[in-house]
């Protein structure tokens, strides 16, 4: 449809019109973009006649009639046609989105667009308006546009090599836009990647050409000026040899409009500056970042792609001609070849760079002469050798690839770039970081005769962390980067700044100022401690932040330097769920074990705290992941050496305030880990004592009591004394995890003094010269068993400090204060207080002081902390939710609690039947407190955990239950005794008759009679 133009400014839109231009887009393409048109007719025929001007034609390719009623006539021989002069710049009518027909739903961005428009416009249009992300690098595609016929091979090494090249380094393609010649296949790579990828996010391919030769470029015009949403486009054969249709495949177009019509060309100086403004900006948004990159690529081509070429040369941008396609690029290729190589050293800002040239006749060759001739034309054919001869003069610009070869089309045109920046070290490896291509790193980077200085790389980390490049990362580490240097308080506050606005951390972290009523938005090393205790309820301070004496300074004027980097960016990766990252940290870091159980940990405790489905199951992966990884660092000690693996477990780690393995998966709820052989084997040591493995079951449960000392038998203790009547060194007094040590909360709290495991047992000074390793051998002393008297004692002792049979004792005394309360409760209980109350007295205070001393237990006080009124209170109030999160704990307090009132009720005789009912409901509290000992039973207690389990589900049955039930029980009370009086009893007598009816109670007796319940 052809559209009658109109001379007017955006607000002369009507009301009806603006309806239809509320989208931002909208108002901001008519507000800035522009077109043009012919605001003069001067006709193209020398001798039309006046008559028949309207059968005339423009020199701006439009016929007479197609022009504005208020364009001006002009003799053709008085005046000349400029399209700068002799157009009008208008609102631009055509833009939107482009549908083309038979080609799926994917809609394209389109914009007519004045070629005078200034680059400031064009880029905000790209990057804001259009939304569309960075480059990291630009590929400009030039070459032959018609009867182009690429070779099959060369074809598939082309759409996987462009492919590779741009979605590697998210790059974006510029070509013509046009369904012809190479830009058609461009564009067929970007289809067959799209119809064989699963991501969603296409590769820019931007299309520039001139408006006036896009044939049914009617269809892209919008009568109302509010953008077509979307234009539909239909692509036909291409009749015109000047006319072509847009490629379907690229994703934007700018269509560029000088005023003319089937006039090709207008795009070209447009073109060329837009990919300079372009390659003026920067990759990201950080100061550290490069100018994005610019690459030409040159497939055949004819004289249009030669002055091209020679424009990039001039501006020093690399091109990569693409050899065996024909036309310029065999041309230009076989100068390329032919030339001598001659090496100059330049000297720039003081420093000496080696730079290739390319030495060529002055004198044309004959073989190149009739090159010339066949692809340029007869004409001019010095003035092109001269062109030519500059193109290929700078050889750190040009790079021949031959598709014969094994290289791909990819690895050429980044080492192209790299090549043209040879001297620009740095800017090579943030080029190689933006590309995210470590290939290209490790083979033109990181050769052996590079050499880095101490810290030049920091910042390229920094980068390379932020971006989560973990390849990168790791072969910046093989490359001798000190992450100690690297590593400070403000670098670690920066990565964790970088967290996104709306991520988990940071809305964990507002919840956590929150809670301490801080303010800020930035987070703190505090914001961090304070959220993992928060998680996983562990204090944990990254080494980076530790105070002076923990750290290693370099020198006087540098900042503080973190003593262990690696754990310290492996809890901002665990924190950021980076987890390749966290993964590389975690290998090259210590305590391996201990980190793993705290990511764990964190990353459980994270998944709680999102309602993204999605988020929540990568976290619980992770977390898992990390779980079997702490599972099979255990595993690998346990089967080298059990007794380190022990003390491994039990280890403390300062960074954790104290806490080991073991704590640190209960606090996790790590069942795998706790479940580990390893584990259990300790546990069964803390919990046999001193007794040894032969002791089986039937021993232990009738051992109890007296028969103990007669049935049990104790691990023997060995001594070390001089061979001529020196004291004896026993380790009976001086080492304390063999003796002494036999409760399992002493077991836990070892410090390891050494990273010899073996070194690990705590000895007095004395003695530390004299034990060796393996305990068998000292020079000078003989090892002895220990006997008589003290080996009795000794044996008594850990018979009944032993941990099962204290245990055992427990129960048996339980059992009999069951006995004795049910006793008192059933024969003796009256208005006088006999002597088995008062011994269940005493035995009930003595549990109320065991509760008292759980609860004042459950937290450890910490070296330096403050006790500060507002710290007593968190103290407690941190006491009474850690003992009230054992639901054990809340039973305990109300049978204490009824306790409590039944005896008060007991002293006064009014009352004496009411302190009967509640002794009566305390016992059964007490008799329910028999499960909690059940459940270290291996059989009894999953049993009960199941069964527990169970009662949860059972509530929503019974909710599922209760609606039957009431509905029945209403409409049959309403059917049997209508207009009853609302009452309680009525709603009892309803509620009863609908339950027992349940057990098969059907009250036939009442339903005979039909006087209503009062």
């Amino acid at each position: 449809m052809t559209r009658t133009s109109r001379f007017m400014d955006p607000s002369s839109i009507g009301p009806a019109e603006e309806e239809f231009s509320q989208s931002p887009e909208s108002r901001w393409i008519r507000k800035r973009v522009k077109m043009r048109e012919c605001a003069r007719f001067v006709a193209a025929d020398q001798k039309y006649d006046v008559k028949s001007y309207k059968e005339s034609v423009c020199l701006c390719g439009l016929p007479f009639f197609k022009h504005n009623r208020f364009a001006s006539i002009a003799v053709p021989s008085a005046v000349t046609w400029s399209w700068k002069r002799d157009t009008n710049v208008l609102p631009t009518d055509a833009f939107g989105e482009i549908e083309f027909v038979g080609y799926n739903d994917i809609q394209r961005k389109y914009v007519r667009i004045d070629a005078e428009t200034n680059m400031r416009d064009v880029l905000q249009l790209l990057l804001k308006v259009w939304d569309i992300k960075k480059p990291n690098l630009l590929i400009s595609v030039t070459g032959g546009t018609e009867n182009f016929r690429m070779k099959s091979k060369l074809r598939d090494i082309f759409r996987r090599g462009i492919i590779k090249a741009s979605k590697s380094t998210g790059a974006w393609i510029v070509t013509g836009g046009i369904n012809t010649g190479v830009n058609r296949y461009v564009g067929e790579a970007i289809r067959d990647y799209w119809l064989t990828t699963t991501s969603t996010v296409p590769t820019v391919t931007l299309g520039i050409t001139t408006w006036g030769c896009v044939k049914n470029r009617e269809d892209l015009n919008d009568a109302f000026g509010s953008g077509l949403w979307p234009a539909t486009y239909t692509v036909t054969p291409a009749s015109d040899r000047i006319e072509k249709c847009l490629d379907p495949n690229h994703t934007h177009f700018i269509l560029v409009d000088n005023g003319t019509n089937n006039q090709p060309g207008a795009e070209v100086k447009f073109r060329a500056t837009l990919e300079r403004a372009i390659a003026n900006i920067k990759t990201g948004n950080s100061q550290d970042d490069v100018l994005v990159p610019m690459i030409k690529l040159l497939i055949e081509g004819g004289l249009e792609s030669l002055e091209s070429v020679q424009e990039s040369i001039r501006n020093e941008i690399p091109v990569v001609i693409v050899k065996w396609t024909g036309g310029l690029a065999d041309l230009l290729a076989l100068i390329y070849d032919s030339a001598k190589v001659e090496y100059i050293t330049e000297i720039n800002d003081g420093r000496s760079r080696i730079r290739s040239r390319s030495v060529t006749d002055s004198m044309l060759p004959k073989k190149v002469r009739r090159a010339i001739e066949e692809t340029l034309g007869d004409g001019n054919v010095e003035s092109h050798w001269k062109i030519l001869r500059e193109c290929v003069l700078r050889r750190e610009l040009v790079t021949v690839f031959d598709y014969r070869s094994t290289l791909e089309i990819d690895v050429a045109i980044l080492k192209g770039l790299l090549k043209a920046n040879k001297d620009q070290i740095f800017d090579q490896l943030k080029l190689a970081l933006a590309w995210n291509r470590i290939d290209i790193a490790k083979s033109e980077i990181f050769t052996e005769d590079k050499i880095w200085p101490l810290g030049s790389l920091n910042e390229i980390l920094h980068s390379a962390i932020t971006q989560d490049r973990v390849d990168f990362v790791d072969l910046l580490l093989d490359n001798g980067i000190s992450l100690k240097d690297f590593v400070t308080t403000e670098r670690l506050l920066l990565l964790y700044n970088v967290a996104q606005e709306h991520s988990l951390l940071k809305e964990l972290i507002f919840r956590v100022k929150r809670k301490h009523h801080t303010s800020g938005e930035r987070i703190t090393i505090k914001d961090i401690k304070r959220l993992i205790k928060l998680l996983i309820d562990i204090n944990v301070e990254p080494y980076a932040s530790r105070p002076a004496h923990q750290t290693v300074l370099v020198e006087s004027n540098r900042k503080k330097e973190s003593k262990f980097p690696f754990e310290d960016l492996f809890l901002w990766s665990v924190l950021m769920n980076r987890q390749d990252m966290a993964k590389l940290f975690w290998k090259q870091g210590k305590d391996a074990t201990a980190y793993a159980l705290l990511a764990f940990g964190i990353l459980n405790a994270m998944a709680t705290k999102t309602d993204d489905t999605e988020l929540r199951n990568s976290l619980i992966r992770n977390a898992e992941e990390f779980g079997d990884l702490a599972v099979g660092v255990l595993n690998e000690c346990f089967e080298a050496d059990e007794r380190k693996t022990n003390f491994l477990l039990i280890r403390r780690h300062e960074q954790f305030d104290g806490a080991n393995c073991l704590k640190i998966a209960v606090k996790s709820d790590n069942k795998q880990f706790i479940s580990h052989p390893a584990c259990q084997d300790f546990f069964r040591g803390v919990w046999m004592g001193q007794l040894t493995p032969e002791n089986g079951t039937f021993r232990l449960l009738i051992s109890p009591v007296f028969l103990g000392i007669f049935l049990l038998k104790v691990k023997d203790v060995f001594y070390y004394a001089k061979d001529e009547n020196a004291p004896r060194i026993s380790l009976e007094s001086d080492v304390n995890i063999t003796v002494k040590q036999t409760t399992l909360e002493r077991r836990m709290n070892i410090k390891r003094t050494t990273s010899d495991a073996t070194a690990a047992v705590s000895t007095s000074e004395s003695n530390k010269e004299l034990i060796s390793r393996n305990n068998n051998e000292m020079e000078g002393y003989s090892k002895k068993k220990l006997q008589g008297i003290r080996w009795q004692l000794h044996r008594i002792g850990s018979i009944y400090t032993a941990p099962v049979m204290i245990f055992a004792h427990s129960v048996i005394a339980y059992f009999v204060f069951l006995a004795i309360f049910s006793y008192m409760l059933l024969v003796e209980f009256d208005e006088h207080v006999g002597k088995y109350e008062i011994l269940i007295f005493i035995w009930v205070i003595t549990l109320l002081i065991e509760e008292m001393r759980q609860f004042c237990s459950t937290s450890q006080i910490r070296q330096n902390e403050e006790f500060t009124r507002v710290a007593i209170w968190q103290k407690f109030l941190k006491k009474k939710k850690e003992y009230w999160s054992d639901s054990w704990n809340k039973v305990d307090v109300l049978t204490i609690g009824l306790f409590i009132l039944a005896a008060v009720l007991r002293f006064f005789p009014a009352t004496i039947t009411e302190a009967r009912i509640v002794y009566s409901f305390c016992l059964m509290s007490f008799f329910f407190r028999i499960l909690h000992i059940f459940t270290v039973h291996k059989e009894l207690g999953p049993k009960i955990i199941m069964i527990r389990r169970m009662m949860i589900d059972l509530v929503f049955f019974l909710i599922i239950l209760m609606v039957f039930v009431v509905s029945y029980s209403i409409a049959t009370y309403a059917i049997m005794f209508p207009n009853s009086v609302l009452s309680y009893a009525l709603v009892k007598q309803i509620l009863r008759k609908g339950y027992w009816t349940l057990y098969g109670e059907l009250f036939l007796e009442e339903y005979e009679d039909t006087s209503p319940a009062r």
